[in-house]
């Protein structure tokens, strides 16, 4: 059995990638008219001033900021 999510602590982009072949895999099934929508959906633009302009996917896209020493660490 595969899981996309172990509980083990996988990193953001790790999750990503591991949603990459099921969101493609429920498009071609949406493709092949066997599906009407596809639950794994990605994020886009929307115009809608509401929802902020985006709809986000399935996961949040997330970036590490970079480290900054201290004060300290300086010296």
């Amino acid at each position: 059995m595969v899981s996309i999510d172990s509980r083990s602590g996988l990193a953001n982009a790790t999750i990503q990638q591991r949603l990459v072949p099921v969101r493609l895999f429920y498009d071609f099934l949406m493709e092949e008219g066997l599906r009407e929508s596809n639950p794994v959906g990605r994020g886009r633009y929307t115009p809608d001033r509401r929802v902020g302009g985006h709809q986000r996917g399935l996961v949040p896209r997330l970036t590490k900021l970079p480290w900054i020493p201290s004060e300290e660490q300086w010296l």
